[in-house]
């Protein structure tokens, strides 16, 4: 009987850690209304430390700092704030329907981060800051805030504090 029982657990402890191998309950795709929701609060903290760590280091009114500090920006707190926030959008499990789409924001975003890696002053850029188009496909999808916030990020790098109405 105590063999019996033995073999019982076993299966059950195999079945389990089969399941979870596979996908489990948790695997489901997130309805749209969820990932938007999950995902733009993904977002939102990227974008709040990166203005928070901008505010904090330049903080010097009108003056744009050396190349230099913007590249120790952009090493230490942009490039890996963005990275960080598309790997945790692409643990999400997105509608099916939309999964080619999804891919495609997350690809924007990979290379937003390369491109400021390889350049980081494109962050004071007022055409592009390096994430025109992740934020332009994550918005276009209904993601708020995905990419940092340019204009916030921008002016904090540069010490322009403008008054929130």
């Amino acid at each position: 009987m105590r063999e019996h029982r033995n073999v019982i657990v076993t299966i059950g402890v195999v079945a389990a850690l089969g399941l979870s191998a596979c996908g489990g309950a948790d695997e489901r795709p997130l309805s749209k209304a969820d990932f938007i929701a999950r995902g733009s609060a993904i977002c939102s903290e990227g974008s709040q430390r990166i203005q928070e760590a901008a505010r904090t280091a330049f903080s010097e009114q009108g003056a744009i700092p050396p190349a230099e500090e913007i590249s120790a920006f952009a090493a230490t707190t942009v490039a890996p704030t963005i990275e960080r926030e598309v790997d945790r959008l692409s643990e999400l499990k997105p509608p099916e329907i939309d999964e080619d789409r999804v891919e495609e924001i997350l690809e924007a975003g990979r290379n937003g981060v390369e491109t400021v890696r390889q350049d980081p002053t494109i962050l004071l850029s007022t055409a592009d800051d390096g994430f025109g188009r992740y934020r332009e496909l994550a918005s276009g999808y209904g993601l708020q805030n995905c990419g940092g916030s340019s204009e916030a990020t921008r002016d904090a790098i540069s010490g322009i504090v403008r008054q929130q109405t």
